[in-house]
């Protein structure tokens, strides 16, 4: 297949494997992949591709009346906010979602829908995208509504984790022009992964992915993760479904194969400078519709495939100069999970720096930051394990309707650094590059969530 168009990534096959690389709290963000990757060993799917449909059935890519399950945001709700090295992702509206939030990601595909209807048919493919598995094989077969597509699978799968491995199984189902993996059983169930193509304006692809798991079915560690705070369900079930939906573009635009694995980005890792960062976009008309779907981040990729930043717009009721004012004091920066105290130190009032003190294991975030206000609030770690990290505050005016309409958007920006937060976050990056953004997207979201919490 021919490439729509080429994207100057900067991939290696070479990654680091191995145990080692999956330590128990990096299997609380990948193992929700279980699920969605339960179809890599089973055998290839016979079903038809997925084809585009004629415009007079209206959106191509999704299904038709009767022919699939309602997707919260069709692809084409997307259309004015993607890029090439811009995701979307939509967080539950509510300020402190409920258990087994519904998350969904938007990516840009280069490679048509039929392509990526490929990848998401063949078990195989996912395999090659997203290897993590031990066991992942048919064990049941049931006839299809529409029986000239095939046959649904009940898939029986198993992902290996240091200290535990999980189980479950999963019906690998296509309705229309929807796919989706229905996990009824064992880790994470009940919950589902929804898959949702449309052609793109450059001749590509807007692959939509939506994901709800139940993280409390997994074992006792996902239990614990779940009831740390509001937002932590969310942020993993957004971490998981974002690396999904990202391995499935990599492995349609640059397939792998048994030998070297999926492609991934391998340029070296550096943040940008906090002026850089920008989340204005998000305050614009073409995030109008999904600003009314939940709350909206953005995940920047650099030209070489590397996180760039990641940006979350939560609405609040206040003015947005009372707004701007709260969140750029950094004492409100104790709202970030994993910041135990900000203490001004000694510095002139034009180069402000504060210390934080983390309270969070394996993971080292003590730093001294350094903030500027250009007139928002821009701050770098200039010193501390994650030397150079940044995170930019920005307000914008806004109309949001809802049950508590906002008046205001805070945006909060970041490049985290979490790669080199220490030994376990350093291995789990190098194991799955793009855990690097997933983690990042993660705690962007969190943050920004549990301080517009306290406005």
């Amino acid at each position: 297949m021919t490439k729509a168009r080429a994207l100057p990534l900067v991939l290696s096959r070479e990654r680091e494997r191995g145990p080692e690389g999956w330590f128990w709290i990096g299997g609380l963000v990948v193992a929700l992949i279980a699920g969605a990757s339960a179809a890599a060993r089973a055998e290839p799917s016979s079903s038809p591709p997925i084809q585009p449909r004629p415009a007079k059935r209206g959106e191509v890519g999704a299904a038709a009346p009767g022919e699939g399950p309602a997707a919260s945001l069709l692809p084409a709700s997307f259309a004015q906010a993607l890029t090439d090295v811009t995701d979307v992702v939509i967080f539950p509206p509510a300020r402190r979602p409920s258990p087994r939030p519904v998350v969904t990601v938007a990516t840009r595909v280069h490679g048509s829908p039929t392509a990526v209807g490929a990848v998401l048919l063949d078990p195989a493919r996912y395999q090659r995208a997203l290897p993590s598995l031990v066991r992942a094989e048919v064990v049941a077969t049931r006839p299809s509504p529409t029986p000239t597509l095939g046959p649904e699978r009940l898939l029986a799968w198993e992902l290996e984790i240091p200290l535990f491995n999980l189980k479950g199984k999963a019906w690998l189902i296509r309705q229309g022009d929807v796919v989706e993996l229905s996990l009824v059983e064992g880790a994470f169930a009940p919950g589902h992964v929804r898959f949702r193509v449309a052609p793109d304006s450059a001749g590509g692809t807007t692959l939509v992915t939506e994901v709800q798991v139940e993280a409390r079915s997994a074992n006792w560690i996902f239990r614990r993760v779940a009831r740390h705070d509001p937002w932590s369900e969310a942020a993993m079930t957004a971490a998981a479904g974002w690396v999904l939906a990202r391995a499935v573009a990599l492995e349609v635009d640059s397939p792998g194969d048994a030998t070297h694995g999926p492609a991934r980005p391998d340029a070296p890792i550096a943040a940008p400078a906090a002026a850089a960062l920008d989340g204005a976009a998000l305050a614009s008309p073409p995030f109008a519709e999904l600003r009314r779907a939940g709350v909206v981040t953005i995940v920047r990729r650099t030209p070489g495939g590397r996180l760039g930043h990641v940006s979350t717009a939560v609405p609040v009721a206040t003015a947005p100069t009372d707004v701007a004012a709260r969140v750029s004091a950094p004492e409100s920066w104790t709202a970030f999970p994993g910041w135990k105290s900000v203490k001004r130190l000694p510095s002139p009032p034009d180069d402000l720096r504060v210390a934080v003190e983390d309270n969070v294991a394996f993971v080292d975030l003590d730093a001294t930051w350094r903030i500027a206000y250009t007139p928002s609030a821009r701050a770098t770690v200039i010193e501390g394990a994650t030397r150079g990290a940044v995170l930019a505050w920005q307000a914008f005016p806004c109309s949001c309707p809802g049950a508590a309409p906002a008046r205001a958007l805070a945006v909060l920006s970041e490049h985290p650094r979490l790669d080199a937060s220490g030994y376990v976050a350093r291995k789990m990056i190098a194991a799955e590059p793009l855990m690097e953004h997933a983690l990042a997207l993660a705690l962007t979201y969190a943050d920004a969530a549990a301080l517009a919490d306290r406005l």
